[in-house]
């Protein structure tokens, strides 16, 4: 998958990539509970704050860099929450598509 022009391997049925899978799914976790971590401060601060948490979800998933590559050096919060919506849309994506194939081969 691309987000902002960088190629991401983000296979979630990859039984050779499971280490990305287990990963992946480490940081979504810890994503939930963004809004209820973010520091007291600032919007900007708060900002910063959530930026940061986004591009070392993509730093713990895909390596150390990757964080800075897809949502760049600052801090523009709506880029890194887009970028983390088309991460969270393409893992919908493939658990759905998983879910419509594996129905269809279910013998009646």
């Amino acid at each position: 998958m691309k987000i902002n022009g960088v190629e991401l391997e983000f296979e979630l049925f990859d039984a050779d990539a499971e280490d990305i899978k287990e990963r992946y799914f480490q940081e979504l976790d810890k994503m939930k509970t963004i809004k209820e971590d973010t520091p007291e401060g600032t919007e900007h601060e708060k900002a910063v704050y959530m930026c940061q948490r986004v591009k070392s979800m993509f730093d713990a998933v895909f390596g150390a860099g990757t964080g800075k590559k897809v949502c760049g050096t600052g801090n523009n919060l709506l880029s890194c929450m887009r970028a983390y919506e088309q991460l969270i849309s393409e893992q919908i994506r493939q658990q759905d598509e998983y879910k419509e194939i594996l129905s269809k081969m279910k013998v009646k």
